[in-house]
């Protein structure tokens, strides 16, 4: 060998330790083969002496000698044992267990919707008072008449004949049991022609209870409208007639 050799040796030593620095790691390929270079370099100038020749195996042994931690055996590097991968042990699972399906997972049941609110309650309205009735208007009391005609057209006398006894029969309503011509034969022989008068005049007539109580208003009806005229006269004692039977 020669320095050219050793040269070559060099330059695979430099390019495999750049290739190994840009991967980072060493494969156990890469690791052989650079121990492989160097024992070769090592060995390479290990045969040389010092003129660039190689040495005599009896000169290389002597140098051994003197140096042995120079001596390199050419054993092979001790590999770290390497574990033997073991397959998992297969499990058959019969057919019947292939066949049967998983039981259905039972589902919880949904929860209850949450209970409606009750309704508030409606307040109960107040009751109104109760409306105090109006009191009643005290029926005006006539004073009546102390006039001997106007006394006269109250005189009263029985029926004897069936036509008077029937003309006679009582009467509920005096506004109602009054014929339109006596109507209008009262309103303008006894009121003046003043038929809201005379309206007034029975209205007040039908709150009464007797013909007592009736005659003091009459008697001021008649003083007031002059009923004791002759010809009025007639006419005031069939209205009078007409308002007993109203107390029968």
């Amino acid at each position: 060998m020669n320095l050219q050799q050793a040269k070559i040796l060099l330059e695979k030593i430099n390019s495999l330790y750049k290739s190994i620095s840009m991967d980072g790691e060493i494969a156990t390929i890469e690791r052989d083969l650079m121990l492989s270079y160097i024992r070769q370099l090592y060995e390479t100038f290990h045969q040389m002496d010092g003129n660039g020749t190689v040495a005599s195996p009896k000169s290389r042994a002597a140098k051994v000698k003197q140096n042995p931690d120079l001596e390199i055996t050419n054993e092979p590097p001790v590999k770290p044992p390497v574990k033997k991968y073991t397959p998992p042990k297969i499990i058959e699972i019969p057919d019947t267990v292939k066949e049967t399906p998983p039981p259905p997972k039972k589902q919880a049941p949904p929860p209850p919707p949450p209970p409606k609110p009750a309704p508030k309650p409606k307040p109960t309205p107040k009751p109104e008072p109760p409306k105090a009735a109006p009191a009643p208007k005290p029926t005006p009391t006539a004073k009546g008449s102390s006039n001997p005609k106007i006394k006269a057209l109250f005189v009263f006398k029985e029926a004897k004949e069936l036509s008077e006894k029937l003309s006679a029969q009582p009467v509920k309503d005096l506004t109602k049991s009054m014929a339109i011509n006596d109507r209008l034969l009262y309103t303008n022989d006894l009121f003046g022609k003043d038929n809201n008068a005379l309206n007034a005049a029975l209205k007040q007539l039908n709150g009464l209870t007797s013909m007592k109580q009736a005659q003091p208003m009459l008697e001021e009806l008649a003083e007031q409208y002059s009923w004791t005229d002759d010809e009025k006269a007639d006419t005031a004692m069939s209205l009078i007639k007409l308002v007993r039977r109203r107390y029968l």
